[in-house]
């Protein structure tokens, strides 16, 4: 007669494949829902040679320099030159001092789950619904991550505010005049909204997790300091 196997055995032997699993799902998770449970266009990669292969001019500057990272898409967008040459210099700003991640220019850009980008912000995205979509059109990206760090819980980190520093030094005509991250980030720096600050509450809860730098035309800016 052969005994059948302990129960305990085949459970040990399930446990390495269990683990596995769970680690699995978690990697998952976090490539498609990014930082704080929002869909993700992907992880962020360096510049790198071959990174900028297509693209041209400031544009591709920017895919070569080793601080600055994106999502495929946004890099995408950058070799199709999608991008406004304005955000491409502030990028390149930045990234001369900081480690960035932009997830997102124009291509998969999304305000609302399910609902696509239009030249206009959708209704209920707070009180800007209504309001022309910079992403759409080219001239604004999504920042999520800075050295490495996410922006969640990080708005009053030294090197996220920095970043804001560095974007305030920009001159009046080139910086851009939608920006918007995290409250502790916004009300630590003290940016005016005649600096291109955007200080509503509903903007700042929903920017929690990422900055975003826009211009919301596509000649010259609205700030006047």
């Amino acid at each position: 007669m052969v005994a059948s196997p302990k129960k305990g055995s085949r459970l040990g032997r399930l446990a390495p494949i269990l683990v596995a699993a769970v680690l699995l799902c978690g990697v998952v998770f976090l490539i498609f829902f990014g930082d704080g449970g929002r869909l993700a266009l992907g992880p962020c990669v360096p510049g790198r040679e071959g990174a900028a292969e297509g693209a041209s001019g400031k544009a591709r500057g920017l895919l070569e320099t080793r601080n600055f990272e994106a999502s495929p898409r946004a890099i995408g967008d950058l070799r199709d030159g999608v991008v406004d040459e304005r955000l491409v210099n502030t990028l390149q700003t930045v990234a001369e001092e900081h480690q960035v991640c932009v997830d997102a220019f124009k291509e998969g850009h999304y305000f609302l789950p399910g609902i696509p980008d239009g030249p206009l912000i959708p209704d209920g995205y707070g009180e800007a619904g209504g309001l022309p979509n910079t992403h759409y059109y080219g001239r604004a990206a999504d920042i999520r991550r800075v050295d490495g760090k996410p922006l969640r819980r990080n708005g009053a980190d030294p090197d996220v505010l920095d970043v804001g520093r560095t974007i305030s030094g920009i001159p009046p005509g080139q910086r851009p005049d939608q920006i918007i991250g995290p409250r502790s980030w916004v009300e630590t720096l003290g940016g005016s909204r005649r600096e291109g600050w955007i200080l509503d509450d509903d903007q700042l809860a929903l920017h929690e997790d990422h900055l975003h730098l826009g211009y919301v035309s596509d000649d010259g800016t609205a700030n006047t300091r």
